[in-house]
């Protein structure tokens, strides 16, 4: 059974993995493995190696398949749809995931943004709405989440926004089944009862998470707590272990003869079933439901099986039923997380201690071993998925986690169940609970206010890659062994770990793909100069929170030495306050007075010149003393490594590209980011022509309203000489230039990292 998991599995991670970029690297794979498993005499791996492909492959076509017809997006669509789970509101807005009743236009799940609703949007509420809708659809970039793969896990076949107008209507309220009639009904008395502790107490009993703030999850991912939101195996087997003394109790009171044992197990395993089903049946929830359903077959029937037995039983199930499921962070820490508990299980044995401080030390100790083990056991994978690792984390679960399971979760529980003529015993229930919460919280506060709480971690390149899983070795191998202790100094190289910045004379400059505005890293061998900012989004955030932030710490980045911001308008500008709060800029430079703006900014001006690691950083317009408004404000940058250059304009249009060529200011270039993102307004003839660069980037969102860059604007580039590439189309796009062999090599992260799930 374990084999043919394993097996399983490979071939399912091995469509995710293959990037699609090669042809036919897949089926090369598949032919590999063919050969090997036949000559080999397993033919049965194969087969469960190929079920796996299959099986990710067939339902993943089914989901781009079902994705909104092209001719149809950005139309307005009047449909019918029914609100398919809790809303989330923010300051912004609400946005929500919807299922339509009457269009077939429409596909069977979309995610929609309302930015000013006239009424609370509920779960089951139908309505008539005007829509924009559009294909899913996120931005490519290294180091940043991967939005278009969380909307094919989800089976988001298109997002889009309600247009505000007449034609919006509620037809019926509340049109729910039964298990979402007690999710809402319980969503509401909680956050009644208790609006502080609400989303806690929510997620941990009917799996609604949609009031957790980011600021609270944020907490939780620096502390390592983030698993205690999920519905999990603990929650699952608190529910099964109380269902099964409670059930024992009774039926040792109320019936007699029978089996009470079995009764109870029966009654575990409903218990069970029906919390996951209430929890809304995520990943964990049902992993260990279905661990629960399987150990209740072999103690009825009087069996044994090995624990892994029963987790690979449980994997090929959800596997096999739901393939994307394998694509979740839940499905790979949840099945990793009971892996390691059983091998420590194994490993610790049955300590027998006589008096009752030494059982309780004992225990102290154990879930001490477990929670250190855990974190070096699962550091791949976290490290993996989230890019960090949280050092506060075992000390801070060793609080939690006893309290969080014998106080919150039970009593929070106990007022889901008590409802109707019980409900004040349950809100005594949810009473308790609540201050086992706030009081937790507190705690969470605390600890990851600490310095040193957690790390991000940067891209793995090369050697990290064997720097991340060394830290197994404290889990594999018994206690004792020296090579034990290589776990811990790998930890300390991965948080040590940096990818090789450009070497002296070389500059590595990345366009990032971050919608409709402008935002350039450039990293010398020890310097970094960022372009712009990208824009701020109506439905809250920005792009440095969203794409700049999480890129300079894939790459290590601490540190600007200079920020320019070319001109003040939101697509170029929107992040510079959260890049001020977040990172340590040294200089700011901006072509436009940033209002509002607390930090000592220094305009730049033509002329202004400095040098960093051999490489030339100069201001060629707006000249000193000049106009300081709109977009012909913008700052204009050549860099120059040796006599190969690049220049980047923000958005300056034609009568600053006519003061440039009448200035002499211009000469061929390597590479050039277009000016106002390609819009008839800029590129004219005698500026593209005085440039002629080999490269032209056009820094556009995808689908964007203006149609930028314009066809006729592209054409004129490539006419001059120039390949032109947009991000809309490429994602992030990367160019390295050296003093002395030019522009070594150009790089589009879209297609080089290219999966199923990618447009």
């Amino acid at each position: 059974m374990t084999r043919a998991c394993l097996n399983l599995l490979a071939g399912v991670y091995a469509l995710q993995l293959s990037s699609f970029a090669q042809g036919f690297e897949l089926i090369e794979l598949i032919f590999v493995v063919f050969l090997a498993t036949t000559f080999a005499g397993r033919a049965g791996d194969f087969l469960c190696f190929f079920a796996g492909v299959l099986l990710f492959g067939l339902a993943a076509n089914g989901i781009v398949n079902s994705r909104l017809d092209p001719q149809y997006a950005g139309d307005s669509i009047v449909t019918v749809v029914r609100i398919a789970d809790f809303p989330t509101t923010s300051e912004s807005g609400v946005s929500f995931v919807a299922v339509p009743l009457d269009s077939a236009r429409v596909p069977s799940r979309i995610r929609l943004s309302w930015f000013q609703p006239p009424v609370e949007l509920r779960l089951g509420d139908i309505w008539q709405l005007e829509l924009r809708l559009r294909r899913p659809r996120g931005s490519s970039n290294p180091g940043v989440f991967d939005y278009e793969a969380w909307l094919f896990r989800e089976h988001v076949g298109a997002t889009g926004y309600v247009v505000s107008g007449h034609r919006n209507h509620l037809l019926r309220s509340a049109d729910l089944d039964i298990v979402d009639r007690v999710r809402q009904r319980f969503v509401d008395r909680v956050s009644s009862l208790h609006p502080a502790s609400a989303g806690v107490l929510a997620a941990i009993s009917v799996g609604a998470r949609h009031l957790i703030s980011a600021q609270q999850w944020d907490r939780y991912a620096r502390t390592g707590t983030s698993h205690l939101m999920a519905i999990s195996g603990l929650h699952i087997g608190l529910a099964a272990g109380g269902g099964y003394v409670l059930a024992s109790l009774l039926g040792g009171l109320l019936v007699r003869g029978g089996n009470h044992h079995n009764r109870a197990v029966v009654v575990a395993l409903l218990v069970a079933v029906s919390y996951a089903f209430v929890s809304g049946l995520a990943i964990p929830a049902l992993r260990a439901s279905l661990m629960i359903a399987f150990m209740a077959i072999v103690v009825l029937h009087r069996r044994q099986v090995k624990p892994f037995t029963v987790v690979a039983a449980a994997c090929i199930v959800v596997a096999v039923s739901s393939p994307i499921a394998s694509m979740a962070p839940g499905f790979m820490l949840s099945f990793a997380a009971v892996i390691v508990l059983i091998w420590l299980a194994h490993r610790l044995g049955n300590r027998v201690q006589r008096t009752p401080v030494a059982r309780l030390l004992s225990w102290v100790e154990q879930l001490s071993i477990v929670q250190g083990v855990l974190l070096l056991g699962l550091l791949p994978l976290t490290v993996l998925i989230f890019d960090r690792i949280a050092f506060v984390a075992p000390a801070v679960n060793l609080i939690v986690v006893p309290v969080f399971s014998l106080v919150t979760v039970p009593f929070t529980l106990a007022g889901l169940l008590f409802d109707g003529r019980a409900r004040a015993l349950g809100d005594a229930a949810l009473h308790v609970a609540a201050i086992s919460q706030e009081l937790l919280e507190k705690l969470i506060v605390m600890a990851a206010e600490l310095p040193g709480a957690d790390h991000r971690i940067s891209a793995i390149t090369g050697g990290a890659w064997l720097l991340l899983f060394l830290p197994v070795l404290w889990v594999v191998l018994p206690p004792g062994w020296p090579v034990r202790r290589v776990a811990l100094v790998a930890v300390i190289a991965l948080v040590l770990h940096r990818p090789a910045p450009p070497d002296y004379g070389c500059v590595a400059v990345d366009v990032l793909d971050i919608g409709q505005g402008l935002a350039v890293v450039l990293q010398t061998h020890a310097n970094t100069v960022v372009f712009d900012t990208g824009p701020a989004f109506r439905g809250g955030g920005n792009a440095a929170e969203n794409v700049i932030l999480p890129y300079l710490a894939s790459k290590g980045i601490s540190r600007i030495d200079t920020l320019i911001v070319s001109h003040s308008d939101l697509d170029h500008s929107g992040g510079v306050a959260t890049m001020l709060k977040h990172v340590n800029v040294a200089e700011l430079l901006v072509g436009e007075w940033l209002r509002g703006q607390e930090r000592e900014q220094s305009f730049c001006n033509a002329g202004d010149a400095w040098e960093y690691d051999d490489i030339h950083f100069s201001f060629i317009y707006p000249p000193k003393g000049g106009l300081r408004d709109g977009n012909d404000a913008s700052c204009v940058l050549r860099v120059a490594a040796g006599d190969h250059q690049l220049l980047i304009t923000g958005d300056i249009e034609r009568p600053a590209e006519q003061q440039l060529v009448r200035d002499g200011l211009l000469n061929e270039v390597a590479a050039v980011v277009i000016p106002h993102h390609g819009s008839r307004t800029s590129s004219s003839a005698p500026f593209v022509s005085a440039l002629a660069p080999d490269l032209a980037i056009a820094s556009a969102g995808f689908g964007n309203r203006w149609g930028f860059p314009k066809d006729d604007i592209v054409a004129r580039w490539v006419a001059a000489g120039a390949r032109v590439l947009e991000t809309s189309a490429s994602g992030a796009i990367g160019i390295r230039l050296c003093e002395h062999s030019g522009m070594e090599e150009v790089t589009e992260y879209r297609h080089e990292r290219r999966r199923i799930w990618h447009e």
